[in-house]
């Protein structure tokens, strides 16, 4: 007896078991499922990445008056996240820049960051579950609820109040600080102001660019859909483009764009010369511009009050 795909031969002792054999379509079929599903149980790693190195940059003017310490996130079901808090040394701090890492990234560079920022500005990191050396399996959900103890965690620790709170993410990590800027929104305590550098609109609409994952659209649990997230803010955002990026197109980035400004927020979008998209976010010219932007910020909060006062 014979069937396309599977034929069946009976051996010439008596009492043998008969033989299959798979035509070599039906093997790349199983195949190809076996990859799907292997795929899908394992997104959320294959998605938020792997940390190969810690890529450090220049550490910025201002980093003789900053301080470092590593700090641990505990969270439920005994997962620990790794993290970097920088702090200035000459005085106190009043607000938090709360950082969202790319896929792969190791966030203990970001203390090199801190030197570009304000004097009155901490900065606070975690690597994402499984990355570095946090445990745990990643995945929007989980990330994001990390996100949330995160920013109540450093909020207590400087013992600021939530206006006091700025989000940053790059690449990935913009989806992630969009999602927890639109919770925070809807609680009552949105963000004073977001960067994002080369954000995407959505995970699912970038990853639906390649036709090889078109399978895997449908099954993914973590879409990190941020121009749904941009309907609930009204704050100020920097987005800072790449010059050339191949990873995220300009196009979905200034569809975030328009969907913020819908929204409300006054949106501020830049592309840095020279730049592509892995070594944005590390060049001299975007951090210094994230300070800038950063010092602007609290000028114009200090004057909104002043107006506000006198008009009381």
């Amino acid at each position: 007896m014979t069937i396309t795909a599977l034929s069946c031969h009976a051996a010439s002792l008596p009492g043998s078991m008969p033989t299959f054999t798979l035509s070599p379509w039906a093997w790349a079929l199983i195949l190809s499922a076996a990859v799907l599903a292997l795929a899908v149980l394992s997104q959320g790693k294959l998605l938020f990445g792997r940390t190969w190195r810690i890529r450090r940059t220049h550490p910025g003017p201002a980093a003789a008056r900053r301080r470092a310490e590593a700090v641990v996130l505990e969270r439920p079901g005994g997962v620990r996240l790794q993290g970097w808090l920088t702090l200035p040394t000459d005085t106190p701090p009043r607000r938090l820049l709360l950082w969202f890492g790319g896929r792969n990234e190791h966030v203990a560079w970001t203390p090199d960051l801190a030197g570009w920022l304000p004097d009155d500005v901490a900065l606070l990191a975690f690597n994402y579950r499984s990355l570095g050396g946090s445990s745990g399996w990643p995945g929007e959900a989980a990330c994001v609820a990390d996100a949330e103890a995160a920013a109540a965690w450093g909020l207590a620790r400087l013992a600021l109040a939530h206006q006091a709170l700025h989000l940053a993410g790059r690449s990935l990590g913009s989806g992630v600080a969009l999602q927890l800027a639109a919770r925070r929104a809807s609680s009552g305590q949105p963000p004073a102001g977001v960067v994002l550098i080369t954000p995407f609109a959505s995970l699912r609409a970038l990853l639906a660019r390649r036709p090889l994952l078109w399978p895997l659209l449908p099954l993914l649990r973590s879409p990190l859909d941020s121009t749904a997230a941009a309907r609930r803010l009204q704050c100020p955002v920097l987005m800072l483009l790449a010059e050339r990026d191949t990873q995220v197109p300009r196009a979905h980035s200034l569809r975030l764009a328009e969907a913020l400004q819908r929204a409300g927020c006054a949106v501020t979008v830049e592309t840095q010369a020279g730049t592509n998209h892995r070594n944005l976010a590390r060049r001299v010219e975007a951090m210094g511009r994230l300070g800038v932007w950063l010092a602007a910020s609290t000028a114009g909060a200090t004057s909104a009050a002043a107006t506000e006062a006198q008009a009381a």
